[in-house]
């Protein structure tokens, strides 16, 4: 496809917005000034476009895999789990995907146990959303549900998860003053206008390729920051579920946040830079590279599990044929740390013979035996927990 044919595929839309303009403190526009969607036939070169083809390339390469694995849906939980992890950290969790599933299993303090919670929210949230796009558009509705799961029980619970916020938001390091922030957001009143403007343009995108709408739409819920809390978490999400609603994603499996998070400071800065001089061009390219590269990632993350769990199930073809204890290591690649009881509530297997196919798998060193944890005999995954933490 050459430079002419995709420009034209991706021509803008463009609307103003018709709320009065407002400009920012700190010599910093506001989101207010700036015209959305923008018009970006002017930084559309050549440069941009075969990015634009690079990242469609990956993101297909990785719908692959729903056809070349096994079981595909073995990923959804280690790769968005990964995710979660990657996604949290940027705000400053300190939990890792290890510490996010033993909660009720292992011993942990309280500050590890809430830092934990929020990467387990990250995925709940993540299957919330996609049970709501499956009946639903990507509207203010599914947003706020998104966030209320997101925040449910864990830190942040008590600043109104699923609703907008109704007071001043802005960015900085924490204990920053409004007045010494790096960025202020819309006064609160302009939350549910600014949402519902986004929102139409979702859904009325034009011409606009979904890869740059998606680009767009990250940036925007950013500087709209509609909720108290968990703004980040949520625009992030907003990535895989705008992604699979369009067709565009098969399975939540990109994990985006890994990009983010490795490039904290360039992230931050080209989000920046669109706020103080409305250079989309930045941020766009900065954005798809990052899609490209996960999407790569994802795709070997992929086949590493899959390879994973196909040696698991050869080492145990001298057990006698048995369906059940195929679905009790399948469980193992959902929920890294196990015991019996888990098993049981999950499958409906016998409990007895939830122990017995655990001990069988710890015997033939498919999983590990941790001995004794809260009264239970706990069991993990480490080959595939030690496979994610090289990623």
């Amino acid at each position: 496809m050459n430079l002419e044919s995709i420009l034209t595929s991706v021509q803008l839309w463009a609307g103003p917005l018709t709320i009065s303009p407002k400009s920012g403190i700190n010599g910093l526009m506001s989101i207010l000034d700036h015209t959305f969607p923008p018009n970006l036939k002017d930084i559309y070169t050549e440069e941009l476009a075969n990015q634009l083809a690079n990242t469609q390339g990956a993101i297909a390469s990785l719908n692959q895999l729903d056809r070349l694995l096994h079981n595909p849906n073995l990923l959804m939980h280690p790769i968005l789990g990964k995710e979660a992890e990657s996604s949290s950290q940027l705000e400053g969790t300190q939990a890792s995907i290890e510490d996010a599933y033993k909660i009720d299993i292992m011993d942990q303090t309280e500050e590890e146990k809430n830092e934990a919670v929020e990467i387990r929210n990250y995925e709940r949230a993540m299957y919330a959303g996609l049970a709501i796009l499956e009946k639903m558009p990507l509207d203010k509705f599914a947003i706020r549900e998104v966030h209320k799961t997101l925040l449910s029980g864990a830190r942040g619970k008590e600043k109104h998860p699923g609703e907008f916020r109704k007071g001043d938001a802005w960015i900085g390091q924490k204990g920053t003053k409004k007045g010494e922030s790096r960025y202020v957001a819309p006064d609160a009143a302009q939350v549910d206008p600014l949402v519902e403007q986004l929102v139409d343009y979702i859904q009325n995108p034009g011409k606009t390729h979904p890869l740059l709408v998606c680009g767009l739409l990250h940036h925007r819920f950013e500087a709209i920051h509609p909720f108290e809390d968990g703004n980040g978490r949520s625009g992030r999400l907003l990535i895989s579920l705008y992604l699979i609603k369009k067709n565009i994603l098969k399975l939540p499996v990109l994990y985006p946040s890994g990009y983010f998070e490795k490039r904290k400071a360039e992230y931050m800065d080209t989000l920046s830079s669109v706020d103080k001089g409305q250079n989309w061009y930045g941020w766009l390219l900065f954005f798809l590279r990052g899609l490209e590269e996960q999407a790569k990632i994802s795709l070997e993350i992929g086949l590493n599990i899959d390879n994973l769990y196909k040696q698991s199930r050869e080492t145990l073809k001298s057990e006698k044929a048995n369906m059940n204890l195929i679905r009790v290591l399948e469980f193992m690649f959902t929920d890294y740390f196990v015991t019996a009881p888990m098993v049981n509530k999950s499958t409906g297997i016998p409990l007895t013979s939830c122990k017995r196919y655990l001990e069988t798998l710890a015997n033939r060193r498919v999983v590990i035996d941790l001995g004794i944890h809260n009264k239970q005999r706990v069991y993990a995954n480490v080959k595939l927990l030690n496979l994610l933490k090289k990623i």
